[in-house]
């Protein structure tokens, strides 16, 4: 079976691509790690994060949002002592920051998923909105984050299985 190329590399990636990407993420924890992941994945391969994922869920408490917002200046350095995630302060900070916003447009619009369901229609709008929204998250990572949550096409390859599914 044809799949991306970049999930050829190993089983992790394999299942991600086949089960998880593209695929409408729910609920506000599920959408906050999505958010978070991609963050960290900025400047580096998708191969990495996913490889680390366990690791950054036990470093932020299962991205529980109201836990991760009471993260202080404690939580942070034991963040950038811990070598099984990606240890960049910034996105460490803009991190805790983020389930900050992620909780105030829970309270908004009554769930992440309800802040995601009125963006623009526009691709382009969604991401400006998405960069304006969040901190540390640019225009690129916010296609990743709308791709890898299905809440925009997937890009798969031509050849792989899923194109146009």
């Amino acid at each position: 079976m044809n799949r991306c190329k970049w999930s050829e590399e190993s089983e992790m990636l394999q299942l991600y691509h086949d089960e998880e990407w593209g695929k409408k993420a729910e609920g506000n924890n599920k959408l906050f790690e999505g958010l978070t992941l991609e963050l960290f994945q900025s400047g580096l391969s998708w191969r990495t994060i996913l490889h680390k994922r366990e690791n950054f869920r036990k470093a932020f408490a299962d991205f529980n949002i109201e836990k991760v917002r009471q993260f202080g200046e404690e939580d942070v350095e034991r963040l950038v002592a811990d070598a099984g995630i990606v240890r960049h302060r910034k996105k460490i900070e803009a991190t805790i920051e983020n389930a900050k916003r992620v909780e105030e447009l829970v309270r908004d619009y009554g769930s992440f998923d309800a802040f995601l369901d009125q963006l623009p229609e526009d691709k382009l709008e969604k991401q400006k909105v998405l960069k304006k929204t969040f901190r540390h998250f640019g225009l690129t990572t916010a296609e990743s984050f709308l791709e890898a949550t299905g809440r925009i096409p997937a890009s798969h390859s031509e050849h792989c299985f899923m194109f146009n599914s």
